[in-house]
């Protein structure tokens, strides 16, 4: 089982999966997090909780902002302390086709591979280019 969380800057998280709630019409599940980024002691606290709960077999599917932001390195420090970076899918640059694909698809590819192809494909087609 995957668990899903979305995090960045300020409430990039949260405001990330309730767009693609709205926009999929579809609600999260109990395996479904999004962190608020804007208290980074709060942050560590609270994605370190969620690592808590990634037995054997489960791994993590994280969608964030950007690689370079302070939360995503802290996020980065949480999984390496906790030996967790072999089951993390980590996924910068989350768009809102990004969040619904994974939504959607995290329990049902199974393999990193096959998801990262599917995120890839879903993210791509909701790029729209308007010319003046």
């Amino acid at each position: 089982m995957r668990k899903l969380v979305l995090f960045g800057e300020g409430n990039f998280g949260p405001a990330l999966l309730e767009s693609a709630l709205i926009v999929g019409q579809h609600e999260a599940d109990e395996n479904t997090f999004a962190l608020d980024g804007s208290n980074m002691i709060e942050f560590r606290r609270n994605f370190d909780s969620i690592c808590n709960t990634v037995y054997n077999r489960d791994s993590l599917l994280l969608l964030c902002d950007i690689s370079t932001s302070g939360i995503a390195r802290e996020a980065w420090l949480v999984l390496e302390k906790r030996g967790l970076m072999n089951k993390a899918l980590f996924v910068t640059g989350a768009s809102v086709p990004t969040a619904l694909a994974a939504l959607v698809f995290k329990d049902l590819i199974d393999t990193d591979e096959e998801l990262i192809k599917t995120l890839k494909a879903q993210s791509e087609q909701g790029l729209m280019f308007f010319e003046g």
